[in-house]
């Protein structure tokens, strides 16, 4: 009897929740959008209601499945005005809600395939349904301005980092009033959350009120027992924080020119892989870098624009350049996640100091008053020469290595990394003399084996193959190595050296 009370009260309550959308869309006074996400969220609260009222699992059923029929009537002959889509974007979201709730009563309910006492995975997977994709939605409609678009839907980026914010206090909020708010579950949450986001964002046509709730409450099944404690779980939850933070600074220098499409993609795939195999300490070192050498690229642009014609790439980054001054690091980032030898973490700082030390050193040697001199003939050349170097580029080779050696060192201070066969000084000099030894080598190669060309349009030398589409002739230097291999090169070759030092 009390199941069939309970059965009797939730349908009541979804009704409830239809009937009130109608008169608020019947009163005027919210839009379509609004109505239509109201009953998205208030159906939500079906699942806690049924979960207090409803014990067997055959009476939980009979609520979704009855509003899989009513919902597919009123998509049909749009009886339910205030939760159906208008026009060309309707689709049958209205109907995969329920069907989902169907999957998630028998995976979880008492009886379902996950075993006994689970109800609380259904309710992170409904509630981060409910808030996360309907505020999401409302968000994205009303100051959605950076548009995407997956398959066939479009989404906004404002409304997917609400999705994720929400979802992520909605899951924690349903894992943790059951099972604690310990950093695991918090963990398991966001982890869940960033899994929902991704999968509303792939979605199409609605299917997100399906996918959303099933994936989620899988998700938090699967990390919260299945990788309980486990190596690749604290991966994961690393790799997701990183995936976090690199797109969103990888978004920002692609909307400020800095990245290329491909640049920002390769930047957020290094800064996950980055943050998931050294942490905060490799990763402010990367970011530290892309900062710095960005802002300078920046720096008296005006000025430089005549020496950087003869340039292969300047300005906008794209994915060859961040995998040049990033791959290296990235290489030593993965030894120390395997070994947790801190040694690795010492030639991953050179690695960015060198990368750091070159971009610097062209960046403001290139506005020396003086013609640089060429290591190759150490003679006075044109401003822009591969293998040219200045007295003010080279102090400024210096100063780059020098940031990256104090920001390392002051990490070596502030975080535990156990016992440490050098001391923070030692580090200090070890990063800078590497990355300003790594710029030298840069030059070295810039001037003996990089592909120069001549250019009849430009009517000087040039790094550039081709010349608003024409070839240029080469004159010197190798034709496959161009300025990309070269700061690998560089970057690979002075870590290296450093690495029988350590």
């Amino acid at each position: 009897m009390k199941d069939f009370i309970g059965v009797v009260i939730s349908i009541l309550f979804v009704f409830g929740v239809i009937i009130i959308s109608e008169v608020l869309r019947k009163a005027g006074g919210s839009s379509a959008e609004v109505t239509r996400k109201f009953v998205h969220i208030g159906v939500s609260h079906w699942w806690p209601l049924a979960m207090f009222l409803i014990d067997d699992i055959r009476y939980a059923l009979i609520p979704p499945a009855l509003f899989v029929a009513v919902n597919y009537y009123s998509h049909k002959k749009n009886v339910f005005k205030g939760m159906e889509r208008k026009g060309a974007s309707s689709d049958l979201g209205t109907v995969y809600f329920p069907v989902s709730l169907i999957v998630l009563i028998l995976l979880t309910w008492d009886g379902g395939l996950l075993g006994r006492g689970f109800e609380y995975l259904g309710l992170a997977g409904v509630l981060a349904m409910g808030y996360g994709d309907g505020l999401a939605a409302i968000v994205g409609w009303k100051f959605g301005k950076s548009k995407y678009r997956a398959f066939k839907s479009e989404k906004s980026l404002e409304g997917s980092v609400t999705m994720l914010a929400f979802s992520f206090i909605a899951i924690a909020v349903a894992l943790g009033s059951f099972l604690g708010f310990t950093p695991h579950v918090l963990r398991v949450s966001f982890v869940a959350a960033l899994i929902a986001t991704i999968s509303e964002a792939l979605s199409p046509s609605g299917t997100d009120n399906l996918t959303v709730p099933v994936v989620t409450s899988l998700a938090s099944n699967y990390f919260l027992y299945i990788l309980k404690n486990s190596n690749l779980f604290l991966f994961i939850y690393m790799a997701g924080i990183g995936f976090v933070l690199s797109f969103f600074i990888a978004y920002a220098a692609y909307r400020k020119n800095s990245l290329t499409l491909d640049g920002s993609v390769g930047a957020t795939i290094l800064g996950t892989m980055m943050y998931a195999t050294s942490g905060i300490f490799g990763s402010f070192l990367m970011v530290l870098f892309f900062i710095s050498s960005s802002l300078l690229s920046y720096f008296k642009k005006s000025a430089k624009s005549r020496a950087t014609q003869s340039f292969d790439k300047t300005g906008c980054r794209d994915v060859f350049q961040v995998l040049a001054n990033g791959g290296v690091g990235l290489l030593y980032s993965v030894l120390y996640y395997i070994t947790k030898n801190p040694s690795y973490l010492v030639l991953l700082a050179v690695s960015f100091a060198a990368a750091n030390a070159d971009t610097w050193a062209t960046e403001l040697g290139i506005l020396s008053k003086a013609r640089p001199i060429s290591l190759r003939t150490f003679r006075r050349v044109e401003k822009g020469t591969s293998g040219a170097v200045s007295l003010s580029g080279t102090l400024a080779a210096l100063m780059g290595a020098l940031l990256i050696g104090i920001s390392a060192a002051a990490g070596f201070k502030l975080m535990d990394f156990g016992d440490l066969a050098f001391t923070p000084v030692q580090s200090l000099l070890m990063v800078t003399l590497g990355g300003f030894l790594g710029s030298l080598i840069d030059s070295i190669l810039g001037a003996t084996l990089q592909g120069v060309y001549y250019s009849e349009e430009l009517e000087g030398e040039t790094e550039k193959r081709f010349t608003n589409g024409k070839p240029n002739r080469l004159v010197r230097g190798l034709g496959f190595v161009n300025n990309d291999l070269v700061n690998f090169l560089s970057i690979g070759l002075s870590s290296a050296l450093f690495a029988g030092i350590i």
